[in-house]
């Protein structure tokens, strides 16, 4: 498909997915919005993928809902339009390959929502974050009420919508917002380390460890035990188990990971 409004690359096992409207901070209008859930299911059937990286163009990751545009809505698309961004997010929750935010410079409303639904979410150190739907007498409708509170917790998901301040991202990552700061300059690289110590990892591995994590949050710890006990006892004769036995292939697995992100 030719998308008018966002950027689909793929490169071997790694797509990236970039919000292309950066003279409006990537803002969501309604083909953006469109065109983010075909690209999410364009990744979804695509059984090649095993990372899917989304990015905003420019200085920009997305600054949330494009607001102008509501005036233009009849009676029911906002409905509509809330329907086909939980639809998108709901997706991206549940998808088989390991989802990653790259996020600079302003990261509200929608831009914020969608990095809850991604797997892991590196930001630059003047990366801007905050829900300021409430000025604009919006409420937020793919995250913010559900997804954030699951996060920071009532007390702050409650400040951050109730009153829409931006903050900080030392705050975001206080919050469990953020896996990794980094600088502006440093923020493509620091995307690329993490591909690469996801990609060594064995695919199916990966996959289970994902499901389970993914679902575990909507169980109990008895409910989620028993998916830990569900997984096939034969993965433990897999070749990693072999390697562990062995000194040289041990430290061969653990090289890109034993001391990741410790610094």
């Amino acid at each position: 498909m030719d998308y008018k409004k966002l950027i689909l690359d793929k490169q071997g096992p790694v797509t990236t997915i970039t919000l292309n409207r950066p003279k409006v901070h990537n803002a969501l209008d309604s083909e953006l919005s469109k065109e983010l859930n075909t690209a999410v299911r364009q990744v979804r059937a695509d059984t090649d993928c095993r990372i899917l990286i989304f990015r905003g163009a420019g200085d920009t990751f997305c600054a949330g809902d494009d607001i102008k545009g509501f005036n233009t809505w009849g009676p029911l698309q906002g409905q509509q339009e809330i329907i086909t961004y939980q639809e998108t997010s709901n997706m991206i929750d549940e998808l088989v390959p390991i989802t990653i935010a790259a996020v600079d410079g302003v990261c509200c409303g929608g831009g914020l929502e969608l990095t809850l639904v991604c797997d892991f979410v590196i930001a630059t150190d003047r990366s801007r974050w905050g829900m300021p739907e409430i000025d604009w007498d919006i409420t937020p409708g793919w995250g913010g009420i559900s997804r954030l509170p699951r996060f920071a917790g009532r007390r702050k998901a409650k400040e951050w919508n109730l009153i829409g301040a931006l903050f900080d991202v030392t705050t975001a990552e206080r919050y469990d917002l953020v896996n990794r700061i980094c600088k502006t300059e440093e923020l493509n690289k620091e995307v690329t380390a993490l591909t690469d110590v996801l990609l060594a990892k064995h695919p199916v591995t990966l996959r289970r460890t994902k499901w389970a994590l993914t679902h575990s949050f909507d169980m109990t710890v008895h409910q989620a035990m028993s998916t830990e006990r569900s997984f096939p006892t034969n993965s433990m004769k897999s070749g990693g188990v072999s390697d562990f036995v062995e000194k040289d292939s041990r430290e061969a697995r653990r090289k890109l990971s034993k001391h990741f992100w410790q610094n």
